[in-house]
């Protein structure tokens, strides 16, 4: 009896010791937002629809007062950001363009698709970049171009 009480004790620790283990390694959940827009093209109205996935990963910065301590405090920083766009600019299932930003936020970045004449903007906090539609390119502003880290790519 005593070496079956031995046995459950140690697989009950080893279980808890396990479960203990697993804490959320920084990393936000994923999150969809999708948005139609229309776009004037000799006339014509043309509907394309945008769908930006964003997933958030968050660094591990340590209070510099607890420097040398067993328990530090974690310090709120910055998360690296990067979200994936997809345009569909036709009446079919698929997406035709998709372009991967990436960039270094803050806490609460204020992210929004604006749509304009030719496309969309896209605007986080006071950066800025611009996609045209009917020409399947982007143009990012001068004062945010060390800011946006672009991918772009098209689906065949």
């Amino acid at each position: 009896m005593k070496k079956l009480f031995t046995i459950l004790s140690i697989a009950t620790l080893t279980a808890f010791a396990g479960y203990g283990q697993n804490k959320t390694s920084g990393v936000m959940k994923a999150t969809t937002q999708l948005k139609t827009f229309t776009v004037s093209e000799n006339g014509k109205e043309l509907q394309y629809s945008v769908k930006v996935m964003e997933r958030r990963k968050y660094g591990m910065e340590l209070d510099h007062k607890d420097k040398g301590m067993v328990n530090q405090d974690r310090k709120t920083s910055a998360a690296y950001v990067t979200k994936l766009v997809a345009i569909d600019s036709d009446s079919d299932n698929n997406y035709d363009d998709y372009m991967v930003l990436k960039y270094k936020g803050t806490e609460n970045n204020d992210f929004e698709v604006v749509q304009t004449d030719k496309g969309f903007d896209i605007n986080v906090d006071d950066k800025s970049m611009h996609y045209n539609v009917l020409e399947s390119n982007y143009l990012v502003d001068k004062k945010s171009k060390n800011f946006f880290i672009i991918e772009e790519f098209e689906s065949k």
